[in-house]
């Protein structure tokens, strides 16, 4: 698990700087009234829950995607086909990947939060990965569109634990019933 979170960082900062990617997130930001920066969030969130659909990995493997022009092209339809009808796809992760980069692109610190379910028992196996952004003055605020529309922006999942990270994988923190690997305990 810390190597696909590590994966999901670095491909997270790679694409951060890729400049469709960064132009994109600072033409939604600039939507937002001046330094709200509550409202910038919303917007870049807005704007990918409208070209994001949610399709799951094959069977047989987990998939990442971690190329800036993939998330750009594939998870965000940046190009207006995405993976065909013009809709971008993908699953958690990718998503996490793909809101995590542009909002790292506009000056948000970011960070990754994992979750299992609410009725699993106690362990340290997750099953789901989104993007968090510190807000100054407000703290870290959940930006989820695998929730959407069932729950609002801003929502976290019901959850048994959850764990937080930062983009090199290392934990900063959980909450709930997570047992801590022993090599995670130094």
């Amino acid at each position: 698990m810390r190597e696909t979170l590590r994966r999901i960082g670095t491909a997270i900062r790679n694409a951060s700087v890729y400049p469709p990617i960064r132009n994109h997130a600072a033409a939604i930001a600039s939507l937002a009234p001046p330094k709200d920066f509550v409202r910038q969030l919303m917007f870049v969130y807005g704007d990918f829950i409208r070209r994001w659909r949610y399709v799951r990995d094959p069977v047989s493997r987990e998939l990442v995607t971690a190329s800036p022009q993939a998330i750009w092209r594939l998870t965000m339809a940046g190009d207006g086909v995405g993976v065909g009808l013009g809709k971008g796809a993908g699953d958690c992760d990718c998503a996490t990947v793909a809101l995590g980069a542009q909002l790292e692109s506009i000056g948000f610190q970011t960070r990754l939060a994992t979750t299992a379910p609410p009725n699993r028992g106690p362990g340290s196996l997750f099953s789901h990965v989104f993007i968090q952004a510190l807000v100054p003055k407000l703290g870290w605020i959940t930006v989820d569109p695998v929730l959407h529309p069932k729950q609002p922006f801003g929502a976290t999942a019901q959850n048994s634990r959850i764990a937080y990270w930062d983009l090199n994988g290392n934990l900063l923190g959980f909450q709930g019933n997570y047992i801590v690997p022993q090599m995670l305990r130094r």
